[in-house]
Parts: C-alpha cells; structure tokens; sequence
C-alpha cells in the first residue's frame, strides 16, 4: 500500500507539471516571435528608429522580438538566405544583388531616406569645388567600381580628365585622418562623416552628387527582405513594417530619445556626435512630404539604368522586381 502510495503521489506531481507546462500564457504574454536583423555596419543614426521602435516595445506589440547582429559586409547574403528575416542595405546593393549571376533574392520594402545625401568631401584648403576639380588630386576610397563609376561619370559631365585622377585605396582609420595623411578628398555620407568634420571644426567643401546628375539621387539605405518571405508571410513583414516605421517616427520627433537607444545598444559610441547626426538627418526627413518608407519606379529606373550604362550590373534586371511599397503602413 504504501509503495502504491508512493507511486500515486508520483503520478499526480507529474500530471500536474505537464499541465503547467501546457498552459497557455495569460493574456498579453504569448510568446513573441524572435528574428534577426543584419545591420550594414556598426550601430549609428541610419539605425536609430530600429532600436528606439525596439526599446518601446512597438515590435513586442506586433508578437516579434528582434535582434540586431552586425555582419561582416555579408548582410545581403544573411537576408538572402534566411539567416536574418530583414536586414539594411544600400539600392545599388540590391540591384547588384540580383543582377548577378546568382540572382541574389533580396527585394527592398522600405526607403530610410528620401534622397541620397552622400557626396565627394574634400578639406578647403585643396580648391576641390567642382568634379572637374578632381584632376590632379588623390582620392582615398574602397576599391569599389562604384565609387569609381561616379567619379568618371561626374567628370564627364564637366569634360574633365577622369585618368587624371590618382586613386588609392584608404588605410587611414577615417575621413580626417585620411585627409591629413594620404589623400584629398572623399565619398562620404554627410550625416556623419559631414556633421562630424562640423564637431571637429574641419572645413570641407562638399559636392553632393545628385546635384549634378539626377539619376544619383537613390535610396540609401533601404529595408531588405527576400522573395520568399514576402510570398510566404507578408503579414509577418507588415508587422514589422508598422513597427519600425512607428520607431522611426519617434526618432524624428525626439531626437534625444533616438540617440538613448543607440547609446543603450553601443555605449561605445559618441553621444555628440549621434546627438548632431540625428539632428540632421531628422532635418532632412522633414523636408519632404513623401510617406515614411516610400519608394517610386522612376528613382529606381532612372539608377539602374545610370549603373548598367557604367558597366556595374553583370545581367539584366527586372527593376520592378527589386523593390515594393506594398507591405508599408497604411495611412
């Protein structure tokens, strides 16, 4: 009887942790979905409504958790297979992407920016004010066929020499240092190498290149997703795209609050200089009227073609195919 007992007890104890365990959550405490999201660098400004949507729980809302991972410049291939439900990119990344022979999946669902705001930066003292100005001066770069692309392309357009022109690759840790050691000017992206040269009272001359050709004034960076995520699950990205578009709604509006959170995520980081970044990238999101996220076929025709006539795509593309407005909140 008592081994019977025994055996009785054992038996109630496990029904009743089986059914603990089969519970369901109380309301308002389901499990949330967890996905990951490729950052394109480390931690800055371009990616302040991401983590500021994450910090007020716009993404718990929604029934996601997300985590950030920065990559090693793999981000696009992280989001094309599945490693990363979204992830951040550039539009000439995405057109590269599936024009390639692999025919990358990648598809951009929302625009950060409305215009492009990256240009070529060069300390006063050099004389650079216009692209024929680039005869003669060294520039400091990565070593891609882009930069290189705009570079001749903004020159024709003056009739000046292109192979006039000294290139090198940049060693130097960052847009000053480079300047002060190696080269004489730049491709920068003026909300943060521009505002931090403004903090560090080092004049430059910049030449904002959608100001010479309008086929330049692309989406960078932009929100990526792949093919078969949209297909599969466009609930899941419009939950996601209510989110984010709500953080970077906030980040506008409270720019000290955006900068808290990257802060949170990279204490590393130099709160002056997010503070002045996010300022000036909240300025200039409110210079336009255009929907948060919002993306026309003409913008992305107009630079696919400018990248296949430079040689830049390795196959044709169906541009339509590489992005989508379709998934953005609805007003």
């Amino acid at each position: 009887m008592k081994a019977f007992s025994r055996v009785l007890v054992l038996m109630i104890i496990a029904v009743l942790l089986l059914g603990t365990a089969c519970a369901p959550a109380p309301d308002g405490e389901d499990e949330l979905l967890e996905l990951s999201f490729a950052l394109d660098w480390t931690p800055n400004t371009n990616h302040s409504g991401l983590y500021l949507a994450q910090e007020r729980g716009y993404y718990a809302e929604e029934g996601l958790n997300i985590t950030f991972r920065e990559s090693d410049m793999n981000f696009i291939e992280m989001v094309a297979n599945g490693s990363a439900a979204f992830g951040i990119a550039s539009q000439e990344q995405v057109l590269q992407a599936r024009a390639s022979g692999a025919q990358i999946p990648v598809v951009a669902i929302a625009a950060l920016l409305q215009h492009n705001t990256s240009g070529f930066a060069s300390p006063v003292d050099r004389g650079i004010e216009a692209a024929s100005d680039f005869e003669e001066h060294t520039y400091s770069g990565w070593g891609t066929e882009l930069e290189l692309a705009f570079i001749r392309s903004l020159m024709e357009k003056e009739g000046a020499d292109y192979d006039k022109v000294n290139i090198i690759n940049q060693s130097a840790s960052n847009f000053i240092a480079s300047m002060e050691t190696e080269a004489d000017f730049a491709w920068i992206y003026y909300a943060w190498d521009g505002v931090n040269c403004e903090l560090m009272d080092y004049p430059i001359n910049f030449i904002l290149m959608r100001d010479i050709d309008e086929r330049l004034d692309f989406y960078s960076p932009v929100l990526i997703t792949r093919d078969e995520l949209l297909e599969e699950d466009p609930e899941l990205v419009q939950k996601f795209l209510r989110a984010t578009a709500k953080g970077y709604a906030d980040a506008i509006s409270d720019a000290d609050a955006a900068v808290e959170a990257l802060m949170e995520a990279a204490p590393e980081l130099d709160r002056e200089l997010l503070a002045a970044s996010q300022e000036w990238l909240n300025n200039e999101s409110k210079k336009t009227n255009e929907t948060w996220g919002s993306m026309t076929a003409e913008r992305w025709e107009n630079f696919a073609l400018w990248m296949s006539e430079n040689g830049l795509l390795e196959e044709e593309i169906n541009v339509d195919s590489a992005f989508t407005s379709d998934f953005l909140p609805k007003e």
